[in-house]
C-alpha cells in the first residue's frame, strides 16, 4: 500500500513492509545485538572492539518495542475486525516460538543432568509456549545460566500490547497532537511510578508488575504517533535522521536521559534516527527477515555451550552467531513460510 505526501508539488511515495526501506535490517541488528550482549555476559567473553561499539548503537529491546509500535499501527488500520487483527497478531509470534521452545527443551533434557521436578517441567513448557515467559522453575535453574531463554520476558510484553493496542487505536486514530501528547506524558508518568509501586508491593507482586506493558507503554506509544502523523513525520525524518543521531550520540557520550523502563530520551532519538535512515537507504535491506529467529534461538544456543563447558573463547561468539542464524534461517523459511500464508489467508476469511 503506497501512501502519498505532497509539498512544494512534489510527491514523496513510502511503501510500507516493501521494499523501499531497510526495516528488515534494523530488526537484525537489534537482534544480533541481543545475541552479542547475552554471549559476552553469559560466556564471560570480553568486548570485541570496534564491533562492539557498532553493535550497541543498536540496542535491542528499544528498537524491537519502538518498530512494533511502529508497525502494528498500520495492521490494525488495514484489519477488519478485532478477531482478524487477534489472528495475524498470533500467527506472527506463536507457531515459530512453539517450535523454538520444543528445541530448548530437548536440548536442555538432553544435556542437563541434574534431577528434575516433572510437574514444574511441565508447567515451564506451558508458560514458555504462551505469554509467562519469565518464570523459570528451581529444579532448572542448574541449567546453562540459570535460565533456559530468559530472552523470551520480551514476548510477554509484546503480546500484552498487541491487544490493548488495538483498543488504544480506537481512542487515539483520528486525534489531535495535544491528545497524543497528553497519553505520551501520562504513560511515562506510570512508567516511572513503577519502581516506586514495586517498592510498596510483596516481592512476587512486584516481579509481576515490572513483567506488564506499563513500565514500556511509552515506547510503543512513541512510535505509534509516527505511524499515525506519517505523512508529515516520515519526509521530515527522512530528511533529518543525522540530525537524530548526532543528538543521540551526544545523549549518551554526556548521559543526559532520564529512566523509564529504558533511557527515554536515548530511545526516541534512536528511533527516529532509524526509522529515518531506513527511507534513505532502501538497498541496504536484507530480503528475508530473521530477526525473529535470531531473538528466539539465541540463548538455547548460548545455555548449550554453558552445559558444555565451553566459556571464556571469543571464538565462542563466532559459533553463537553461526548457530543461531542456521536456525533462525531454517525457522523462517519453514515455520516462518507456513505462519505467513496463514496469516495472509486469515485476511481473506
Amino acid at each position: 500500500m503506497k501512501y502519498k505526501w505532497l509539498k512544494n508539488q512534489q510527491v514523496i511515495k513510502f511503501t510500507w513492509g516493501g521494499n523501499k526501506d531497510c526495516l528488515n535490517l534494523i530488526r537484525l541488528l537489534a537482534a544480533f545485538q541481543v545475541l552479542y550482549g547475552h554471549t559476552l555476559a553469559h560466556l564471560n567473553i570480553d568486548s570485541i572492539p570496534i564491533l562492539g561499539e557498532f553493535i550497541n548503537f543498536f540496542s535491542g529491546v528499544p528498537i524491537f518495542f519502538t518498530m512494533s509500535g511502529f508497525l502494528i499501527w498500520w495492521s490494525i488500520g488495514r484489519s477488519k475486525s478485532f478477531g482478524e487483527y487477534l489472528k495475524k497478531r498470533f500467527w506472527r509470534i506463536f507457531p515459530e516460538l512453539w517450535v523454538a521452545v520444543a528445541i530448548e527443551l530437548i536440548v536442555l533434557l538432553c544435556l542437563y543432568h541434574e534431577p528434575i521436578n516433572w510437574i514444574q517441567f511441565g508447567a515451564f513448557a506451558i508458560t514458555q509456549s504462551t505469554v509467562f515467559q519469565f518464570w523459570t522453575p528451581d529444579c532448572l535453574r542448574g541449567y546453562g545460566c540459570g535460565c533456559p531463554n530468559g530472552a523470551l520476558w520480551t514476548i510477554c510484553v509484546l503480546i500484552q500490547f498487541y491487544f490493548f493496542a488495538y483498543f488504544v487505536y480506537k481512542a487515539l486514530h483520528g486525534r489531535k497532537t495535544w491528545v497524543w501528547m497528553m497519553a505520551f506524558v501520562a504513560s511515562l508518568g506510570v512508567s516511572m511510578m513503577v519502581p516506586l509501586m514495586r517498592a510498596h508491593l510483596p516481592e512476587i507482586a512486584g516481579k509481576l508488575l515490572g513483567q506488564t506493558l506499563l513500565p514500556y507503554f511509552w515506547m510503543f506509544l512513541a512510535a505509534s504517533f509516527v505511524a499515525e502523523k506519517k505523512d508529515l513525520m516520515l519526509p521530515f525524518l527522512k530528511k533529518y535522521w543525522w540530525v537524530f543521531m548526532v543528538a543521540l550520540l551526544l545523549v549518551r557520550f554526556f548521559g543526559l536521559d532520564f529512566h523509564a523502563g529504558y533511557n527515554v530520551l536515548g530511545t526516541i532519538l534512536l528511533f527516529l534516527c532509524l526509522t529515518g535512515a531506513a527511507y534513505v537507504f532502501p538497498k541496504l535491506n536484507v530480503k528475508t527477515d530473521i530477526s525473529y529467529g535470531v531473538y528466539i534461538y539465541h540463548m538455547t544456543v548460548v545455555n548449550a555451550l554453558i552445559a558444555l563447558g565451553y566459556t571464556g573463547n571469543q571464538w565462542l561468539l563466532l559459533i553463537v552467531t553461526v548457530m543461531t542464524f542456521i536456525l533462525a534461517w531454517v525457522s523462517t523459511k519453514t515455520v516462518g513460510s507456513l505462519s505467513m500464508r496463514m496469516k495472509l489467508k486469515s485476511q481473506g476469511d
